[in-house]
């Protein structure tokens, strides 16, 4: 080792050490940018806000409606980001293939959805002039009712579509929806609910689940 070069080593090495001191000083500001997305545990959803839908917030709604049966509840109350998470779990499989960094914002009666979706899933004699001008994945944006059919399965009834600024007559929109994801039919998309639930009332402070034994 040349002697010359012992200074910038030390340099060097005392550099290292202050950049992992800092690191740990402030490491709760670093994983706040690193992970700006996560809600703390308790944070409360600003009504009328975009939920996203997520595997924390997915567990959250998965206690709650456990909740229905372990406690005896009637019904539990889910917030946009748990309500989104339910959603994206409960469409049919090939719908969510196309799918991606989906989020929902409540209304009385009714739900907004916004994901990027893959516009390959979309039929060129859909799209019309727009059919040459989509990039490969689009952010679209429908709303629509949520009705239970049956304990366990409901149907999200799309009645507006927007697509690159374009919001689609009623018909249209309904139209696109059905040939677009698989398993609509005529702008009613099919969704699983968790085991028991039989009733779904949207307001925009929560969606409140019911258990099949209380309507």
């Amino acid at each position: 080792m040349k002697l010359w070069t012992l200074p910038f080593r030390f340099l060097g090495i005392l550099a290292l050490a202050l950049l992992v001191s800092g690191v740990w000083l402030f490491r709760k500001d670093v994983l706040r940018l690193v992970r700006p997305r996560e809600r703390p545990a308790g944070a409360q959803e600003a009504e009328g806000a975009p939920g996203l839908a997520g595997p924390a917030a997915l567990a959250r709604a998965r206690d709650k409606v456990d909740s229905l049966h372990g406690w005896g509840a009637d019904s539990v109350v889910l917030s946009a980001s748990e309500m989104a998470s339910i959603v994206m779990e409960g469409l049919p499989s090939g719908a969510r293939r196309h799918l991606d960094s989906l989020t929902l914002v409540l209304a009385t009666d009714r739900v907004t959805i916004s994901a990027r979706l893959e516009t390959s899933a979309i039929p060129k004699e859909e799209l019309g002039p727009l059919a040459g001008a989509l990039d490969p994945w689009e952010r679209v944006t429908a709303g629509g009712v949520v009705a239970v059919t049956r304990p366990g399965r409901a149907e999200w009834r799309v009645d507006s579509l927007t697509l690159r600024g374009f919001t689609l007559p009623e018909q249209a929109s309904r139209q696109l929806m059905g040939r677009t994801l698989d398993g609509a039919r005529d702008g009613a998309v099919p969704l699983a609910l968790p085991r028991g639930i039989a009733g779904v009332r949207v307001r925009p402070g929560g969606v409140a689940l019911f258990r099949e034994e209380s309507r």
